[in-house]
């Protein structure tokens, strides 16, 4: 179920990870937009798109992509959002990050939730995420994950957002935005 609505965000080379919520908007990571040029695709159930509009909630490292056209999906097949989790919540990440162009090929982090926070920021200060969490993956989340959807209870409830690697060192731990439902309307 999940990974047929997981999308491929990419520009040039640099790609990233989202997850179409309702037929025609995805939800991902803010930024992956910060200092981008040329054209951005959405490669979502074998289709390339651009997309619509670009909506960053401020304050956040969420962004919502509204596309073109709606995607044909069943309805049982789109996420239903829940709140964010208790300490030591079982998660799962689904992100295509350290795989090939194909967006055919997904990883499933698995993890747990550790607590969530009033506020993250990235080491160059430039993402700021708000609300946030932090949850430990037992394979650790890779470059690319970022925008992936992070469920817990069958509910999303964040997306990936910041790996921590202090020294070039993955400690398998990783910043996760949170989500609810508004921010897709």
């Amino acid at each position: 179920m999940l990974p047929s609505n997981l999308a491929r965000i990419t520009n040039g080379s640099r790609y990233c990870s989202g997850v179409l919520c309702t037929p025609d908007t995805v939800l991902t990571c803010a930024h992956f937009f910060r200092d981008v040029s040329g054209t951005t695709f959405i490669w979502i159930r074998g289709k390339r798109l651009v997309y619509k509009e670009l909506k960053i909630i401020p304050g956040t490292d969420v962004a919502v992509l509204t596309l073109p056209t709606r995607i044909s999906i069943a309805p049982d097949e789109l996420p239903t959002f829940g709140p964010s989790p208790l300490p030591g919540a079982l998660t799962a990440t689904f992100g295509l990050g350290g795989t090939t162009r194909s967006n055919s090929h997904f990883r499933v982090r698995h993890g747990r939730f550790f607590m969530r926070v009033p506020f993250a920021m990235s080491r160059d200060r430039k993402t700021k995420v708000r609300p946030a969490g932090w949850i430990f993956n037992h394979n650790a989340a890779v470059l690319g994950d970022s925008g992936g959807p992070v469920y817990s209870n069958g509910k999303l409830f964040a997306v990936q957002s910041m790996i921590m690697a202090p020294g070039g060192v993955n400690t398998h731990v990783a910043t996760v935005a949170l989500v609810d439902e508004a921010m897709i309307r």
